[in-house]
């Protein structure tokens, strides 16, 4: 979702920095470069350690919570040929899904900013798997759901993790670089795409 569908990636250290204004401290792009594509867990759990923050760690999410459902509400604009690709992708018959590490009323958030609400009839958030990226679950689940074997699916991702999970569930991972936060080009990923307005349609065979 975040960094494939929309350039939606900053607001997430928006929120983190939201929260910990409180403390008056402050993560850097670098420090969360590493916490890209990552859980809210796995965030967290760095945040407060990197910090040495007070408290418990629910206390932190919930506050996180709400920021981002309300920085992921403002409106904004798909990335460049994703409404085209969606287009095609439904006009061909073809299964697809939006599989997300972010929680589902930041999807939902997320969706309706972008006016891409009803584009996806499976939606997969890491709420409904056991492990988060770059464990293949979330993938594995979404095929699943799908109906399709996972060897057959291609992977639309931004981030190592991401790659990760979907080179360790079987599947074609593409790496997008469109959005602000872009990685360099990663040498696990099958095909690097700076924007899916290249999207070599020969491949859905």
């Amino acid at each position: 979702m975040d960094g494939v569908l929309a350039d939606s990636e900053p607001a997430y250290l928006a929120g983190i920095n939201q929260v910990l204004g409180e403390y008056g401290v402050e993560l850097s792009a670098g420090e969360n470069v590493e916490l890209m594509g990552t859980t809210v867990e796995v965030t967290w759990n760095a945040v407060i350690d990197r910090f040495r923050l007070p408290g418990r760690y629910e206390e932190y999410v919930e506050r996180y919570d709400r920021a981002m459902e309300a920085l992921l509400r403002e409106p904004r604009e798909p990335l460049p040929g994703v409404r085209p690709l969606l287009a095609e992708l439904r006009g061909r018959g073809v299964p697809y899904a939006l599989a997300s590490s972010a929680w589902p009323n930041w999807i939902a958030s997320l969706l309706e900013a972008t006016g891409l609400d009803g584009s996806f009839d499976v939606v997969v958030s890491r709420t409904m798997v056991e492990h988060g990226k770059p464990a293949p679950d979330i993938f594995l689940y979404t095929a699943e759901r799908l109906g399709v074997e996972p060897e057959r699916c291609l992977v639309l991702e931004d981030t190592p993790s991401g790659i990760g999970a979907a080179k360790a569930a079987g599947m074609y991972a593409v790496q997008m670089r469109g959005a602000s936060t872009a990685f360099p080009p990663l040498p696990e990923a099958d095909l690097v795409l700076d924007s899916l307005e290249d999207f070599p349609l020969s491949l859905l065979k």
